[in-house]
């Protein structure tokens, strides 16, 4: 898990580093006396960039009433290139709306894993300036610095604040600000050591960064406040992509349906929250798995580009598991039911957001899999729900904090990528008795070996006498090399040399 204290919100995140499980609490931070202020306008179609796609493998123990099952999951995450300093220095990072801090490694970091990645230099940076706390406090020569640490399972990392300009460039479009991050100076080996990105882009809203001016979502000024995420298929012919300061209602089959951001939920933990008032199936009608006992019942759900499950409380997940009562055999796969998550849509109004067995359900050589994951908070935290990939690939989803919503949209896929060619088959090899080979190592020929009963014995020498050791059959219209030490059983049978009488040596 990684904690991520924050002086100022005097709260903390937890959150398993491949995207497993997200949980966070603090106190209200204000709104800028007001309101935001008006939004530029948007340029063309905004900022867009795509994603390379970062897969590793989840494996766990699932108890069924036929015993322990063992399952495959596949972990995806999406990363890609942002430009920090003037000039820019380019970093990998991951695209997180479940986190709010950008975290990149420095040139202070020295230890192996960080001089595996790119490192920021302040110093080669204009516009670089040291931070001394979270609250934009200049480091001084009386200034004691403050470090944060973050645990991600077993490994962490220790880092300080700078403030500097973080860039998103393409097709010479870009949109940039000015934010406080966190400029690694030490972690762990491990898992950092071989991940193939620089750090994580936190696109969160300020309850889930360390500070107000560490989020670059609520601090940029040359877009308008809205981005749009699109989540690849992997058997399609596609990339994940990113645009900001923009809606892309052409990466959706329809326009996008908004339900709002719960803002007295979001202001505290600072996530993109919204409401879930029920789920229900076709065979189940509505399942209980939203009902907190309250006069508006609802699951709090953050939405997540950093996670690749559904996940929620274990006891709502256990019981929407049985519901659904996916064997792990994949026997029921086509009998299994649409999922339907109703969404508080405002004014009295729900949308039915919609997940297919495809969507809900892995399908590996190991069996079938459940795409849901139990999130176990402690107990002073409110029960929170992630909706991750799960849902995100199939709906493309844009995050307005200028209009305090979120759109789903159906994503336009493209088609699917055609099956590899698979490689030429080899040709078998010859159906031949290489006496030559059995006699250069002081053998008996292969009539003699076979009769001796010791192709049974000697498998790899089997194969040198495949066809007296019956292997397979030869071609009656098999040629034999002159000379090649080749003996091939043939319509011409032809003895190349050797005494099949001369015994057998079993220390051969």
């Amino acid at each position: 898990f990684l904690f991520c204290p924050s002086r100022s919100a005097a709260g903390y995140m937890v959150r398993l580093h491949t995207g497993l499980a997200l949980a966070a609490a603090g106190v209200p931070i204000s709104l800028q006396a007001g309101g935001p202020p008006p939004a530029p306008p948007a340029l063309e179609k905004g900022v867009t960039i795509t994603l390379t796609r970062f897969e590793s493998e989840f494996r766990r123990k699932l108890s069924t009433p036929q015993g322990v099952v063992r399952q495959l999951l596949h972990v995806s995450e999406f990363y890609g290139e942002i430009g920090v300093g003037t000039p820019p220095q380019k970093f990998n990072v991951i695209f997180d709306t479940g986190s709010g801090n950008l975290v990149i490694p420095t040139t202070k970091c020295t230890v192996r894993p960080c001089m595996n990645h790119q490192r920021f230099n302040a110093s080669q940076s204009s516009t670089s300036k040291q931070i001394a706390y979270d609250d934009d406090t200049p480091v001084t020569s009386d200034v004691e610095r403050d470090t944060t640490t973050i645990s991600y399972g077993s490994g962490k990392l220790t880092g300080e604040y700078v403030k500097d300009r973080v860039c998103i460039d393409h097709a010479g479009q870009s949109g940039c600000t000015t934010i406080d991050f966190l400029g690694v100076t030490t972690e762990s080996t491990n898992p950092f050591i071989n991940l193939p990105f620089d750090g994580i882009f936190g696109l969160g809203l300020e309850g889930l960064a360390a500070g107000k001016l560490f989020s670059f979502i609520t601090q940029w000024r040359e877009l308008p406040k809205v981005f749009t995420a699109f989540i690849s298929d992997p058997h399609d012919l596609e990339e994940t992509r990113l645009c900001f300061g923009a809606i892309r209602e052409d990466w959706m089959v329809e326009k996008p349906v908004w339900v709002p951001i719960q803002r007295d939920w979001h202001d505290v933990q600072g996530y993109w929250m919204i409401g879930v008032t029920n789920m229900s199936t076709p065979q189940h009608g509505v399942l209980d798995v939203c009902n907190d006992l309250t006069p508006n019942p609802r699951c709090k759900v953050a939405v997540d580009t950093g996670s690749t499950f559904i996940m929620g409380p274990p006891d709502q997940i256990e019981f929407l598991s049985t519901s659904l009562n996916v064997h792990s055999d994949c026997s029921n796969f086509h009998q299994l039911p649409v999922l339907a998550i109703n969404v508080d849509a405002g004014s009295g109004k729900t949308v039915a957001l919609t997940l297919e067995p495809e969507a809900y359900v892995e399908q590996s050589d190991m069996g079938c899999a459940l795409r849901f994951h139990p999130l176990p908070v402690p107990a002073d935290v409110p029960p929170l729900w992630v909706f991750g990939h799960v849902l995100l690939q199939k709906y493309a989803t844009v995050y307005d904090l200028d209009k305090y919503r979120i759109g789903f949209g159906v994503a336009r896929h493209a088609a699917k990528r055609p099956p590899p060619t698979p490689p030429p088959t080899p040709p078998p090899p010859p159906c031949v008795d290489n006496n030559a080979e059995m006699l250069k190592s002081d053998l008996p020929e292969c009539p003699a070996f076979a009769k001796a009963g010791y192709c049974q014995k000697w498998d790899t020498l089997a194969r040198v006498c495949a066809v007296s050791c019956g292997l397979c059959t030869p071609d009656a219209t098999t040629k034999v090399a002159k000379n090649s030490g080749l003996q091939v059983s043939s319509a011409n049978r032809r003895h190349v040399g050797g005494d099949d009488t001369k015994p057998f040596k079993d220390d051969c």
